[in-house]
């Protein structure tokens, strides 16, 4: 494998068109529904195998048709699911999203995904590729504990790494995360993540402060492209302009862009450029796998909207 994926996994209602959030005894209408693909992990792992990585996903589902609809989702687009972990003590975790163009919330029910532990990983199945990938580490907090080991036996093996935190439910920001981020080679926080874990004022000191604990740091903002430090450089690569249909998954979707490239050791820069634009597209319909391009529409795409590069 090119790359194993490690984490979440559950199913999406994605609900759009919604006037404003509901308030208490209130009824409010949605224009638009999905029913998909959901957890940063699982929409990573199907989108960067949707580009030609040959991809393995570890992950836990309950034994119902939820998670039956899960893993035959992956494995149509060849993801190897065969370490899925399916366990009758709870049922597959689902996730209402209420969509708005430029923002979300979200209402999650985490079922068997919170009981997902080191010890359901099959350690030499992650050996087997040359890369490993976790999401969402403050949404497993079984799982938290065994990172550290998980990580550093990748490493011993050859694998890079990489590391999408996600947000703390707790605003805690602890758990032993930066513990783990000296065996991460590409650390992908958002820039509410990055100042959480290092509680620092601004953007500037929590991206020096993660330089000194993560090879490479790519903080997400959004709306405005993404901020990267590494040892020999710091360069700011603004997003795409585009009119969203519905932004759930966008940042799982530049993980995978940005992952692609960094697998074939492209400069840092056309990293971040089909990052920006996998993550851009991806905002084109409802969820975070429908409208992720193909490697040809990403290169259609970034033959007329090259983002400009400033560096730092």
């Amino acid at each position: 494998m090119d790359i194993v994926v490690v984490g979440d996994i559950n199913v999406d209602l994605v609900l759009t068109g919604l006037p404003s959030l509901p308030a208490l005894h209130e009824l409010k209408y949605a224009n638009n529904m999905k029913f998909t693909l959901g957890g940063a992990s699982a929409i990573l792992a199907y989108n960067i195998a949707r580009l030609g990585i040959s991809t393995g996903f570890v992950g836990k589902v309950g034994k119902d048709p939820l998670g039956e609809f899960l893993i035959d989702t992956l494995k149509s687009v060849g993801v190897d699911t065969s370490r899925v972990v399916r366990d009758s003590t709870l049922p597959t975790g689902v996730c209402v999203v209420m969509s708005f163009p430029q923002d979300y919330a979200m209402v999650s029910y985490p079922g068997i995904r919170h009981s997902f532990t080191l010890q359901d990983v099959d350690l030499d199945f992650v050996k087997r590729a040359r890369h490993l990938h976790l999401s969402s580490f403050y949404l497993q907090p079984a799982l938290q504990q065994g990172c550290v080991e998980l990580f550093q036996e990748a490493k011993s093996s050859g694998l890079t790494t990489s590391l999408d935190p996600d947000h703390d439910p707790q605003e805690k920001w602890g758990s032993g995360i930066q513990s783990l981020l000296p065996h991460v080679d590409l650390f992908l926080p958002n820039n509410v993540e990055a100042i959480g874990i290092t509680q620092k004022a601004n953007l500037d000191a929590a991206a020096g402060f993660l330089s000194h604990l993560s090879k490479t740091v790519v903080i997400k903002l959004g709306a405005n492209g993404v901020r990267l430090v590494s040892n020999d450089q710091s360069f700011s690569a603004p997003a795409f302009a585009i009119d969203p249909v519905d932004t759930t998954g966008a940042g799982d979707s530049f993980d995978a862009g940005f992952i692609f490239q960094y697998l074939q050791g492209a400069p840092l820069q056309k990293c971040a450029a089909w990052g920006n634009a996998c993550g851009a597209l991806s905002t084109r319909a409802l969820g975070g796998t429908e409208a992720f391009p193909t490697v040809l529409e990403i290169e259609t795409f970034l033959a007329s909207a090259t983002p400009q590069l400033t560096t730092s």
